[in-house]
């Protein structure tokens, strides 16, 4: 396969699982699910009305496979082989991150388990004892979702360090006022970033003008001081650096908005500032597959 597969386990270990040279190889046999999630419907039926009343479509959880081949010249080096790589994979270590590469050196990974398939069958075709094996190696992702690479913008009263296209930035001696675009058009469902606030600073507002949400910060931060918003849905929250709990400073409802598979229209603001004050954004672009 033109693609390259590299497996990170829960540990930190490294496999690339597309490196033939030190004996990996990730066949087209076997390999399955990386294209896109299934989805599940959600309906009502009323009395007397026909069909049904469509209430939420959701991308359910992923279980790709990989047809993963080893090979070895030694008894010796095949046995280590299957070790590393079981050992690598071991669900009950956590989740280990599965990175495919195309040929442009796009990157895409996925948040996953490995449930099975690393048995091993003596008996069966698939291998060769002490010398070659091949696994259909079955994994679990809860979050369906691919992820980009990560992408970033800082903002501060110098200038300003961008990290992904952006309009010019209109500043004043004491507020950070910044105004820049995301484009996301090419993914596939929205994406959450994280917002790192460096005071002094305060009354932060962060603004999608794209969907017209909007969440401000009264709470103010020294010089220094860090505040960081979270807005993925596992790890939503409001907090200075130290963890204290900000959400009490939140203006209304916390709305954390995520950005949307569109173009977003993004405006920060942050009274107070200084030449160390900064508004950090970070986000990592989702797609159904690879």
């Amino acid at each position: 396969m033109a693609d390259r597969f590299t497996w990170t386990g829960a540990d930190g270990t490294v496999i690339n699982l597309s490196d033939t040279d030190a004996g990996y190889l990730v066949a087209p046999d076997g390999t399955t699910g990386l294209r896109s999630p299934a989805y599940s419907v959600i309906a009502t039926e009323y009395a007397g009305i026909d069909g049904q009343t469509l209430q939420s479509i959701k991308a359910a959880d992923r279980n790709p496979t990989l047809g993963v081949e080893i090979n070895a010249d030694t008894e010796a080096e095949f046995r280590a082989k299957a070790r590393g790589l079981v050992r690598a994979m071991r669900p009950k270590a956590g989740a280990g991150t599965l990175t495919v590469a195309n040929e442009t050196g796009e990157r895409r990974s996925l948040t996953c388990y490995c449930i099975g398939g690393l048995e091993g069958d003596a008996s069966l075709s698939s291998e060769l004892p002490g010398r070659w094996w091949r696994a259909v190696v079955k994994l679990y992702a809860p979050d369906p979702w691919w992820l980009g690479d990560e992408k970033t913008v800082s903002i501060g009263l110098g200038a300003p360090t961008p990290f992904f296209p952006f309009f010019p930035l209109v500043l004043s001696s004491s507020t950070v006022q910044g105004q820049y675009t995301v484009d996301l058009s090419d993914s596939d469902t929205p994406a959450f970033p994280v917002w790192t606030i460096t005071g002094p600073g305060s009354s932060l507002v962060l603004t999608n003008n794209t969907t017209g949400r909007s969440l401000t910060v009264g709470a103010s931060l020294a010089s220094g001081e860090q505040m960081v918003i979270d807005t993925r849905p596992a790890y939503q929250s409001v907090r200075r650096g130290d963890g204290t709990n900000l959400l009490g400073s939140v203006d209304g409802y916390p709305d954390l908005w995520p950005l949307v598979e569109d173009v977003n229209d993004i405006t920060a603001a942050l009274n107070g500032a200084s030449s160390n004050s900064r508004i950090y954004g970070s986000w990592q672009p989702r797609y159904s597959g690879i």
